[in-house]
């Protein structure tokens, strides 16, 4: 009789848990779409647990742009990331440099020459950009899975780290699902590495990992990589 009370206790826990998290992504869609389209390896909850993320505004600008924070329970870093548009199904933002992350997780302190740059990057208070500058995500409720198959993850998984002990479950639930650009690439984020796929899914061990070597600043090494691998550009077979 007390498993199954234990049991009873366990699962309705995981049910308030998952919908806090539901609650939290609820609140501010558009905001969790750009930071999970945005920084390598946010999932919207921790792993096991279904911790809700933070979210939270700090400014708007005279054009609708929103500068705000995000932080997931897993990670030792808080997030600033900026919104320059949103329509009732896409949210738009810069690539590459619309965030910054910061390692003052526990003291909370923002270096406000950080977060001024991060303003003057993204245009802040200055008329709208066209479009065509932006990148363009849905807006969503929970975290995508990509367009890769499960197997070919898996796959790929071992081939990359083939002394890891991971289960094919574990390789699932641990690779996490950026982004695509508009001819089909993929980008996913295991084990500090960035794995990119071409729209034909294929995969190319000697170009088509980058190990991020800073966590807290890899911005520029990722978009010379996503460029080397021809991201955004016509796909030839």
């Amino acid at each position: 009789m007390r498993r199954i009370k234990d049991f009873l206790y366990i699962f309705i826990y995981i049910i308030f848990l998952t919908s806090c998290v539901v609650r939290e992504i609820e609140r501010y869609p558009e905001l969790f779409s750009v930071a999970s389209s945005s920084i390598l390896g946010v999932n919207g909850y921790l792993i096991g647990v279904l911790a809700p993320p933070s979210i939270w505004i700090l400014e708007k600008d005279n054009y609708g742009r929103i500068l705000f924070g995000y932080r997931e329970k897993n990670r030792s870093t808080t997030s600033h990331l900026i919104l320059q548009k949103q329509s009732e199904e896409y949210v738009y933002f810069y690539p590459h440099y619309n965030f910054l992350l910061d390692a003052f997780f526990d003291s909370g302190i923002i270096p406000s020459e950080e977060l001024e740059m991060l303003k003057e990057l993204n245009n802040w208070n200055q008329p709208m950009s066209d479009s065509s500058k932006f990148v363009r995500a849905r807006i969503v409720g929970r975290k995508e899975d990509g367009p890769v198959s499960e197997d070919k993850l898996i796959e790929v998984g071992k081939l990359i780290f083939p002394d890891a002990t991971s289960t094919e479950r574990q390789i699932i639930a641990n690779t996490i699902f950026l982004r695509t650009d508009r001819y089909g690439r993929s980008i996913y984020f295991r084990r500090n590495t960035a794995i990119l796929f071409q729209p034909d899914h294929s995969f190319d061990i000697e170009t088509g990992i980058l190990e991020i070597t800073d966590r807290f600043n890899y911005q520029t090494e990722l978009r010379l990589f996503m460029e080397a691998n021809g991201w955004d550009t016509p796909f030839e077979e």
